[in-house]
């Protein structure tokens, strides 16, 4: 077996292996890859995305690939075809790790990687000195969900570009001081929310953003003070990437509301089961989603480095 780096490999075997991870993204987890991998491919045609795959000259068993902002890198995606899964996985995560933590400008590393066909990255992920945190991909069967109309003096508007900047400052506040904020740096300034968010609307990471079952609330003073965003992973399945609530505003129901409406809507627009993910030490986020009839579907974890240097606290 080759290790080579995504520049120098054979462009068809990989894409041979990326055709077969898009199978197992809609069987394992009803997600429609295609729409990341063609952004994926664009790159790699231009042999422009940095990471690793392994082969012989007759198959690519698995690759990896990584970015880097500034200081930080992050590593986009693990994937290894059986039957040798788990060996190639962790030949080919090792490498990439070891590439990034040797870049001098790179001072911390940020994974989150959803397993296919039973991977276990973080024995390696340990090995290389990240934290790891386990997080919870869930589901909600819309088919079988009913609630009551909301009531509430909250003002909801239907999603603008105009909204990224007041709902990041939203983010910015509901995530300061919790997990979620060590575990990415997105959520750890204004700005830093404000990209994610426009990333969350204007890529598909985490699915095909769906404006018209996406919401922002505002107080009596015409302050925003809460929002939803949600997105289309596949024919039938909805995800909700983003919900935030400032702080003056939980406890109150908003939330509940914002969820209940957006839910409603998903299921008008034909939309079978709806799905997202929380950091399972977000004790209060995951009852919570838990009480609303969100089951977890899959384990996955949330990974981080951090130089010596800049230890976390």
């Amino acid at each position: 077996m080759k290790l080579e780096p995504l520049s120098q490999g054979d462009m068809t075997l990989l894409s041979r292996l990326m055709d077969e991870e898009e199978r197992a993204w809609l069987s394992e987890l009803d997600w429609d890859y295609s729409p990341i991998h063609r952004i994926l491919a664009s790159f790699l045609e231009q042999r422009l995305l940095p990471g690793f795959m392994l082969s012989d000259r007759l198959r690519a068993c698995a690759y990896t690939y990584f970015l880097t902002y500034r200081h930080k890198g992050v590593i986009g995606t693990l994937y290894a075809a059986p039957p040798a899964a788990q060996q190639a996985a962790d030949q080919i995560l090792s490498r990439a790790i070891q590439s990034l933590q040797e870049m001098r400008s790179i001072t911390r590393i940020e994974a989150q990687l959803i397993p296919l066909h039973g991977l276990d990255p973080g024995t390696t992920f340990s090995r290389h000195g990240f934290c790891c945190f386990l997080r919870h991909y869930m589901e909600l069967d819309l088919e079988v969900c009913e609630w009551p109309e909301p009531k509430h003096a909250m003002e909801l508007t239907g999603w603008e570009t105009a909204n990224l900047a007041p709902a990041a400052g939203v983010a910015f506040r509901s995530y300061r001081n919790q997990i979620d904020a060590r575990i990415s740096e997105d959520y750890t300034s204004e700005a830093n929310c404000e990209s994610y968010l426009n990333s969350l609307v204007n890529n598909p990471g985490c699915g095909i953003f769906l404006p018209d079952s996406s919401f922002l609330a505002m107080d009596r003073h015409g302050v925003p003070c809460g929002f939803i965003l949600t997105s289309r992973i596949s024919a039938h399945a909805a995800m909700i990437p983003q919900i935030s609530i400032h702080p003056a505003h939980q406890g109150r129901g908003l939330g509940t509301i914002l969820m209940r409406v957006a839910l409603k809507r998903l299921r008008s627009a034909g939309f079978r089961s709806a799905r997202l993910t929380v950091t399972h030490e977000n004790r209060r986020a995951y009852e919570w989603y838990q009480r609303l009839g969100f089951r977890v579907r899959r384990d996955f974890g949330a990974y981080l480095w951090q130089a010596p240097s800049r230890e976390v606290a």
